[in-house]
């Protein structure tokens, strides 16, 4: 994984609106360069709020659009709310976009609640729901991350340094999981890692 912070023109990744700015890069076996950045508030495509983005050669494009956090250089992720407030994810697939929902929905709604309870483990679940699937990201031992699609299937998981999609990955779970790990803060499902 390559760790990137510039402005891409069109020429580095087709599809990347000009004055994107990066914020994670990758590398994927099979894939090819995967790029994670943002659109900030103010760009012409960017939206109200501004958005996050995930462009590849051969991923499927998808932006994650904040529920009331404005989006710029200095806060450029995505802090997931409750149920009530979630952010909204487009992938662009070949047969059309795939809208869905990023949230937390076992984190209170209340501020102050959320500085108690949201130290609990299990309130510390991000739960996608798209193309009527669900996906939830857990951290796992020490330092790890593992998404499961549907409560039984395992379509990314990491160990150490090394992270891989399962056999059971499709197109539509490598965007989903690719854009929602480069678009909100690590402490929002594992609060050890503490960014």
């Amino acid at each position: 994984m390559k760790v990137n912070a510039s402005v891409v023109t069109p020429a580095d990744f087709p599809g990347t609106p000009a004055g994107a700015i990066v914020s994670v890069a990758w590398r994927l076996e099979g894939a090819g360069p995967v790029i994670g950045g943002l659109l900030p508030r103010g760009h012409p495509d960017g939206g109200t709020l501004g958005k996050r983005i995930l462009r590849g050669e051969r991923v499927w494009a998808a932006d994650l659009h904040p529920w009331d956090q404005e989006i710029s250089a200095e806060a450029s992720l995505v802090e997931p709310g409750p149920p009530g407030s979630p952010a909204r994810i487009v992938v662009h697939g070949p047969g059309g976009d795939i809208v869905g929902y990023l949230d937390q929905p076992r984190l209170p709604p209340g501020r102050l609640a959320r500085i108690t309870t949201g130290l609990r483990r299990d309130a510390r679940q991000i739960r996608i729901r798209a193309g009527g699937r669900v996906w939830w990201v857990r951290a796992t031992h020490m330092f790890g991350v593992r998404v499961m699609r549907d409560a039984d299937t395992v379509v990314y998981t990491t160990r150490g340094l090394h992270a891989e999609f399962g056999s059971a990955a499709d197109p539509l779970d490598v965007s989903i999981v690719l854009l929602t790990l480069a678009s909100i803060p690590s402490s929002a499902y594992a609060p050890i890692l503490g960014f």
